[in-house]
């Protein structure tokens, strides 16, 4: 599949129960490229986490609300972009070398997890569309690597 390149768009009610199906689609697209599972497991990790956070913190589970999700995939990367309808975050100071956080609570993590499992982890925001996350990853091994 040399030069192959392929972009997907999800767009999805801000509810907890459809990130079966962002994670079922980022799968599929991934193995179409013969991308190894643990490297396609750890893009996906992030990125339903990223979408965890637009449905909860951008969106505050607006019923009337969509997360956008975009995928753009080839044989180099993988690049997602995640936009909420949300007011926006301080994002700045969550990217920052902040101790991390209480290893007992079940909060705080998100940013910590979308960084460990990518390569680049970007924020941006326009007062009329959103809150837009964008995670970057090399792509890394291929499905033969997995037997």
């Amino acid at each position: 599949m040399a030069g192959q390149h392929n972009v997907m768009e999800l767009i999805i009610p801000s509810d907890f129960k459809y990130l079966g199906a962002v994670d079922a689609a980022v799968q599929d697209l991934a193995r179409e490229f013969s991308c190894a599972q643990k490297w396609i497991d750890d893009f996906s990790t992030a990125l339903v986490e990223a979408c965890t956070n637009a449905i909860e913190h951008g969106n505050k589970y607006g019923r009337k609300k969509r997360v956008r999700i975009t995928v753009e995939l080839n044989q180099r990367r993988i690049i997602s972009r995640v936009h909420d309808q949300g007011k926006g975050f301080d994002f700045k100071k969550y990217l920052s070398h902040a101790p991390p956080p209480d290893p007992l609570s079940e909060r705080g993590r998100g940013i910590m997890i979308m960084q460990a499992f990518t390569d680049q982890l970007n924020y941006s925001f326009n007062p009329k569309t959103g809150l837009c996350v964008e995670l970057t990853k090399a792509c890394g091994g291929t499905a033969e690597d997995d037997s």
